[in-house]
């Protein structure tokens, strides 16, 4: 059996494996890599007619975006994920092809290759296995909605692929299914150095609830730009409840962008949820996802966002696009309003820039001053480098790693005492 890495090795994006033995395949996840400039996977062609099946263990983009590629090279493989992550995954790509940032891009692909994905997706359940050349099974990875760790073959010689997971009980999610046997782990390390320690959620919403507070109290705007799935759900739920308790203000919450239909897929695939969200909306009809402190703006111009203290929530988190460039317009040279990072920014990307310190940035086309607070509050849906361990460990019968989706050696170095660590290189063909 070969694996060869087309993307995620010693990167964060375009993940990207593809698992081999002899006239069987399959491929998994199928992204790209979102900065600066768009990366794609890098198989070529006549390859990727030859791929037979994909498994997509999750809806983010850099884990699902080379999917209508694949159709506008004519390849048909047969294409698995669960229910709520075909759901997410339509929104995602239908808007990725409407935004491709260059004239260059759109001519890759058309709606009418992300029609076909959606059209053709198989949709799969947790714990029930299914064929795909190798027999596969589907596990929780609690990262966002419908996302999955996937086991492949039978025994204890299976191979774990976890996609993104992450070890925390959110708003929504439980954490991350565990008790695995497996001989060949493929695991993330986005967070694989020593010193990314996330916070818990409590640390981390204190302080974001006190940031919204100081802001609102001296009449000025919160603009939160997050990813439209997973994030936003996390952070418009704890707002929603840090506001019926009275520790926030009250204000109105404004959403913005692809968040509005990603909400309304998580309502309606509310089953996936964990029992806190399940009960809140069978028992006492309290729908989670439509909270009366959800607001949309009611004007083209969004005069009504514009004229009072209130929390934006808009995409995207890494100030690529989207709405939340009109609001750093808008907002950005007043030292009354705040902004907060909650996500990952991409190396080159305006988010990233911002972090780092920049101050006088092109938004879109113009370039302008940022005079606006700028805050980095730590809420992440992936696991940290000790919960990495912890992952790891758990897994019963295992002897060899692969790393993937990460940047940073610290994680084989924890790990190498006690099993074989595989750092891969792009386009390296390894036996597994």
């Amino acid at each position: 059996m070969k694996l060869t890495f087309y993307g995620g090795a010693n990167e964060v994006g375009r993940l990207c494996l593809l698992l081999e033995e002899n006239e069987k395949n399959l491929m998994l996840d199928c992204g790209i890599k979102l900065g600066q400039k768009t990366e794609l996977p890098l198989i070529h062609d006549d390859d990727l007619r030859n791929v037979r099946n994909v498994t997509v263990s999750h809806a983010h983009l850099d884990h699902s975006g080379y999917l209508p590629h694949l159709y506008a090279k004519n390849a048909k493989p047969n294409i698995f994920m669960t229910k709520p992550t075909r759901d997410l995954v339509a929104v995602l790509l239908a808007d990725y092809q409407r935004l491709q940032a260059t004239k260059e891009d759109r001519k890759l692909f058309s709606s009418k290759d992300v029609d076909g994905i959606v059209r053709d997706t198989k949709m799969m359940e947790y714990a029930e296995p299914f064929d795909a050349d190798f027999k596969l099974t589907y596990f929780p990875a609690g990262h966002v909605l419908g996302s999955a760790i996937t086991t492949i073959g039978e025994g204890d010689d299976r191979i774990l692929f976890s996609g993104d997971i992450c070890m925390r009980k959110t708003r929504v999610l439980d954490p991350c299914y565990r008790n695995i046997t497996a001989k060949t782990l493929i695991v993330e390390s986005t967070y694989g150095g020593k010193t990314d320690v996330i916070p818990s959620y409590k640390e981390s919403y204190q302080k974001m609830i006190s940031l919204i507070n100081q802001t609102l109290d001296q009449g000025g705007h919160v603009v939160i730009p997050c990813f439209a799935v997973g994030r936003a759900q996390e952070i418009l739920l704890a707002l929603d409840d840090y506001m019926r308790s009275g520790a926030l203000k009250p204000t109105k919450i404004f959403i913005e962008g692809m968040i509005t239909k990603a909400m309304k897929i998580y309502r309606h695939n509310a089953i996936y949820a964990n029992d806190d969200i399940k009960k809140r909306i069978l028992m006492s009809e309290d729908d989670p996802f439509n909270s009366p402190n959800f607001h949309h703006s009611r004007s083209k111009t969004r005069k009504d966002v514009l004229s009072e203290p209130c929390i934006i929530v808009t995409t995207s988190g890494m100030l690529t696009g989207g709405p939340v460039l009109f609001y750093l317009e808008a907002l950005g040279r007043n030292p009354k309003n705040t902004l907060i990072f909650v996500g990952y920014q991409a190396e080159g990307t305006l988010g990233n820039k911002i972090c780092a310190g920049e101050r006088r940035v092109l938004v879109g086309e113009r370039e302008m001053e940022i005079s606006m607070r700028v805050e980095q509050v730590r809420l992440s849906g992936h696991a940290d480098f000790n919960e990495l361990v912890q992952f790891v460990r758990s897994i019963k019968g295992l002897e060899r790693i692969f790393l993937m989706h990460g940047e940073k050696g610290d994680l084989s170095d924890a790990l190498s005492k006690d099993y074989q660590v595989i750092s891969p290189k792009l386009l390296e063909v390894y036996d597994i």
